[in-house]
């Protein structure tokens, strides 16, 4: 449940960061308090089904990321059509953010994974000392 939690608000604070960006490109001069609120529960929806997701097993993992980025980017399209942020920002925009955010979350994973996988082993090394 806290690795839900902080896995939300990472993921949040990271789509909020890559928006900023793009909105630099745009030349947006600021970022609406509602659109940080609407990038949370984007997130939050996204989490839950991904975890609802998790609980069916499938055969192949190519065939369980392609699906977790599709689940990621319609999500995302129809926050978008629901928030009217195709007014400020291209579909296309949304698309390639969605999926960054996708991957860069991944790679986040593997490296908190390799981390505690090196904790782990430095663990039965000090017990084999002992």
């Amino acid at each position: 449940m806290k690795r839900g939690f902080i896995n939300i608000f990472a993921t949040t604070g990271l789509s909020l960061i890559l928006l900023s960006i793009i909105a630099t490109f745009y030349s947006a001069e600021f970022l609406c308090i509602e659109t940080v609120f609407q990038v949370l529960l984007l997130n939050v929806v996204v989490h839950l089904i991904l975890l609802l997701m998790y609980k069916i097993e499938i055969k192949y993992l190519a065939v369980e990321v392609v699906l977790e980025i599709i689940l990621t980017v319609a999500v995302s399209l129809l926050f978008g059509a629901a928030f009217h942020w195709y007014t400020s920002t291209p579909l296309f925009v949304l698309v390639l953010m969605s999926m960054a955010v996708y991957v860069i979350s991944i790679i986040l994973n593997i490296l908190h994974m390799k981390q505690e996988a090196n904790e782990i082993n430095e663990l039965i090394r000090i017990i084999k000392k002992e």
